[in-house]
């Protein structure tokens, strides 16, 4: 039998993380890779599979052929601490099985924040913000988030399975099942709303999480909502706050809105039209968001405009171009195609 010495190697390429006492040229990228040696009988990529643990699913990823070596990149970050099973098919229909351990490091403990950072939310909110220290082991979610009601019963089907990550792996976006949120579908009528107003829950992340470094987050995040009725209507800019400063200053400008959107989201919506400048976003009270902006230069006298995103949601995903939801039989959902939110004339 046609045998040479394959080596498998499992290697993933991360953005490096900012360490202090590095500088640029010395961590451009983390190398994470573990190799593994042996005479195996000529194999083609497709031969290897990959499994996490005792799971008897192999885990996402590319396979291909390098200088002799079969090398396995997964589609999400290989996780510290974590061991591996490296299956290789082989022609007489053997399989070949090996472990390999991608090391823990010692790194900073993760912890986790939520957002938007309120405990009284519409009732029918579609998505919370999980925002973690470090990057997180993904793929997880599901085994590691539960809603709970106030006598510690899990609300079972709460979350839409769908997982989404930053891109540093950092933020995830937490949706709760849009089929039970949305009235009148099949699971909504069949199920019940994931939220009831008037009634408390906690959001529970597993102190098991670990992340991507093979550190855990050691307690638990415990996070109390309070939902309050459900929300229908359009975001309407014209019931917002608007605080103008005076022309030849450094002075925010500041917008207020009478009702709750994520800070980071609401952040990127709205911009100054040719103003170069710096703007923050953050919750002041159970409902409302502030925008402040302020300028690199001093305010010019004259008329500005503010542009806001149409597709800027609030928790409950409705956007200033439509409801999310709307009863066509009692009403029609009034249409706002400007993208400029407000004009303000500063003296």
């Amino acid at each position: 039998m046609n045998q040479r010495l394959i080596s498998v190697v499992l290697a993933v390429r991360l953005l490096a993380v900012s360490v202090q006492g590095l500088t640029p040229a010395q961590s451009p990228l983390q190398i994470w890779e573990k190799r593994l040696s042996a005479w195996f009988p000529l194999s083609s990529p497709s031969d290897l599979k990959v499994y996490a643990s005792d799971s008897t699913q192999p885990i996402f990823g590319t396979v291909s052929e390098q200088r002799g070596s079969l090398v396995f990149v997964p589609a999400v970050p290989f996780t510290r601490g974590t061991t591996y099973r490296v299956e290789l098919d082989l022609p007489n229909g053997s399989i070949s099985k090996h472990s390999i351990t991608f090391d823990a490091q010692k790194v900073a403990v993760p912890h986790v924040d939520i957002a938007p950072a309120s405990i009284a939310i519409p009732a029918n909110t579609l998505k919370l913000y999980l925002d973690f220290s470090e990057p997180m082991e993904q793929g997880v979610f599901l085994k590691h988030l539960t809603l709970q009601r106030r006598n510690g019963e899990e609300v079972a089907g709460a979350f839409r399975e769908t997982e989404l990550w930053s891109p540093d792996g950092k933020r995830l976006t937490v949706m709760l099942h849009p089929g039970r949120q949305k009235t009148g579908v099949n699971l909504n009528v069949d199920e019940g709303p994931v939220l009831v107003a008037g009634e408390r829950y906690q959001l529970v992340v597993s102190g098991q999480w670990r992340s991507t470094h093979g550190v855990s987050l050691g307690k638990e995040g415990v996070f109390v909502l309070e939902p309050i009725a459900v929300d229908h209507e359009q975001p309407d800019p014209a019931r917002w706050q608007v605080h103008a400063p005076k022309a030849g200053t450094l002075d925010p400008l500041v917008v207020i809105t009478d009702e709750l959107f994520e800070p980071q989201i609401f952040l990127r919506a709205l911009n100054v039209i040719e103003t170069p400048g710096k703007a923050e976003a953050k919750v002041i009270d159970l409902k409302r968001i502030e925008w402040h902006f302020t300028p690199e230069k001093p305010w010019k006298a004259g008329e500005h405009a503010i542009t806001i995103d149409p597709e800027l949601e609030d928790m409950a995903g409705n956007t200033t171009q439509k409801p999310f939801e709307v009863d066509l039989t009692t009403r029609k959902p009034e249409s706002r195609t400007s993208k400029v939110a407000f004009r303000v004339s500063l003296r």
